[in-house]
């Protein structure tokens, strides 16, 4: 990939070269076109064949106005292109591990959260960091609620499997989706407040379709008396007299109309920045399911967004029109324009208000799946999951997988089965890998209910809830001490599990804040409860002991260990297997320390 966006940046800066010459050229010709057409202009106006300068003036007008058009799209053309090279860019920084140009959603980051928080899920050099290139706040929303609530619908999570594997081979058309400016859009809140404020939405009474007519009867008796007036046959004050009725109500109304104007410009504005989005969504043929099902309901039927956007851009240049004062007198003494205009606001409103928070939400979600389309994409050699139905298959099985961050380094791969009612306990040194291996189980687990494909040769999962404790912070304003705050997960941890179907766990040391004894009998207490549930556990620890378990229960305890090799250096394999680590790096690494700093 890093070879494509390579060449991409070289053949838009190519193609922005030849535009910028271009328009260079058309500068130069509007400026000769304007001085000739003002020197025709004065030729005409004080020397003999007017005729002739005249023409002359038009054709250099022509000439431009011609340039002026060709010159304002080449702009738009550059501008594009520089919008086009900078994604490339940023996608270049990514695959180079330099995410500094994408949102980290820490805003949705809480320590309280079953699993995001400990899995890295948002924050700096997240995982949300790394797939995020949504273009609107909805968007953001959505890939966030994807990656912190797991998908538990199978044939939601099969049609996100085909519609990403779609959107990764759309490389031009995801390009131009994801190169475009920000949309910060407050639509459905705007939306929402106006519905809330309308009553455009209430049926309309007989009584209220007779009044609707009333603006049409009384012009059609303006237009009328003035037409007898002109064909003299009646006074013209009777033309007088309506007209000034009209108009008198109309100002009157003219307090309302500034609101209903108001309304219209925050509303097209709003849809305005969703307009690029839905062309692009428009104009592509997508083959997965999921994509044209969300097309269909954006684009098919007379309630689309489209139309409902050409409407209400049409209905704004009909209220520009009313601005000029002269041009106010007259549509509204003659037609009650502002009635009309009143009207035709209210029947938008009927018709496309209730269909704008869907609308919203297609595009929302056509965004978080571009995001995710585009990881895909920028990661080839993942592999898609298969999901596990049968009760009899494992929670994890997995092939040669490996953490998502390490994906563009050369990672270690591993695999790994945790069956149902298993608690796999995994013993290491320190820096062995038993962190970064549950952290790739866990990671790895949530990618495959998005869809996305995720780091191994092969992947299934079952479907489960997922529960992590791998990192516990104190909180002194709280008066939470670093034990306590342990404590409390666990509790939450339980409660978890307690009620849903089946739970993955995934825990980094058991009561890490307490002396090793202590610890190591409440860590065989809280196992043997969570053993009561429904749960798979993958279990990292430092405390041997703990792997004993197994020789009580061979058929609920499994030990893995990640090995070290203690040499006049220490090798790290960082490959799980099974058994008990033998080899510990706690007292060898601090040697190694000390004899350093006597050595300073």
């Amino acid at each position: 990939m890093e070879k494509k966006y390579t060449e991409t940046i070289g053949r838009l800066q190519t193609e922005r070269r030849k535009r910028k010459k271009k328009s260079q050229f058309l500068l130069s010709l509007k400026l000769v076109s304007f001085l000739a057409m003002a020197a025709f202009i004065y030729g005409a106006c004080t020397m003999p064949y007017v005729l002739l300068f005249s023409a002359l003036a038009l054709i250099s007008a022509a000439v431009y106005v011609f340039a002026l058009i060709r010159d304002g799209r080449c702009i738009r053309d550059m501008e594009r292109m520089d919008a086009l090279i900078k994604a490339c860019q940023n996608e270049l920084g990514y695959l180079r591990g330099d995410f500094r140009a994408f949102d980290d959603g820490a805003r949705y980051a809480s320590p309280e959260h079953e699993f995001a928080y400990n899995l890295d899920i948002f924050g700096r050099d997240s995982l949300f960091q790394r797939i995020n290139r949504t273009r609107t706040e909805e968007g953001s929303d959505r890939l966030a609620r994807k990656l912190s609530v797991l998908e538990t619908d199978i044939e939601t999570i099969k049609a996100n499997q085909q519609a990403i594997n779609d959107l990764s081979g759309r490389f031009d058309w995801r390009l131009r989706f994801m190169a475009g400016e920000q949309v910060q859009s407050k639509f459905v809140q705007l939306c929402r407040e106006m519905s809330s404020k309308s009553l455009s939405n209430a049926p309309v009474s007989p009584v209220g379709k007779i009044q609707h007519l009333i603006p049409y009867a009384s012009s059609a008796l303006t237009l009328l008396a003035l037409l007898g007036y002109i064909c003299d046959w009646w006074p013209g004050v009777w033309f007088s007299l309506l007209f000034f009725i009209q108009l008198a109500v109309c100002i009157i109304r003219g307090k309302k109309m500034q609101h209903t104007i108001l309304a219209t410009d925050k509303l097209h504005h709003e849809f305005k920045g969703y307009l690029d989005l839905l062309r692009e969504i428009q104009q592509e043929p997508f083959q997965a399911e999921a994509l044209k099902h969300l097309q269909k309901q954006l684009f098919e039927g007379p309630e689309n967004s489209i139309r409902a956007f050409r409407q209400l851009t049409r209905l704004q240049n009909l209220f520009d029109q009313r601005s000029n004062a002269l041009m106010y007198v007259v549509l509204n003494g003659l037609f009650l324009y502002d009635l009309l205009l009143q009207r035709k606001f209210d029947e938008w409103m009927t018709r496309y208000l209730p269909h704008v928070e869907m609308w919203v939400n297609q595009v929302s979600e056509f965004d978080a799946l571009v995001s995710l389309g585009n990881y895909a994409a920028n990661n080839p050699n993942n592999t898609i999951p298969q999901i596990l139905t049968d009760a009899t298959d494992p929670v994890i099985r997995a092939c040669d997988t490996y953490h998502p961050f390490l994906a563009h380094k050369q990672p270690v791969a591993n695999s790994f089965t945790l069956d149902k009612k298993r608690i796999a306990i995994v013993t290491g040194a320190n820096l062995a890998g038993k962190s970064t291996f549950l952290r790739t189980i866990g990671v790895n687990y949530i990618l495959a209910t998005t869809g996305a494909p995720v780091c191994a040769r092969e992947f299934g999962f079952s479907i489960v809830s997922l529960f992590s404790s791998m990192r516990t912070a104190d909180n002194l304003s709280r008066d939470l001490s670093y034990f306590h705050a342990e404590l409390l997960r666990l509790k939450q941890l339980i409660q978890h599990v307690r009620h849903q179907d089946y739970t993955l766990i995934i825990l980094d040391e058991i009561l890490k804040g307490t002396n090793s004894k202590d610890k190591l009998q409440g860590s065989i207490l809280f196992l043997n409860e969570i053993a009561c549930y429904n749960m798979s556990a993958l279990i990292a620890t430092h405390d041997l002991e703990l792997a004993r378990l197994e020789e009580k229960d061979a058929s609920l305890y499994q030990n893995y260990c990640f090995e070290i090799e203690l040499a006049h250096d220490i090798r790290y394999s960082y490959r799980i297997q099974k058994g008990v680590a033998q080899n510990l790096n706690a007292s060898y690494l601090l040697q190694d320390i000390l004899e350093s700093c006597r050595q300073d």
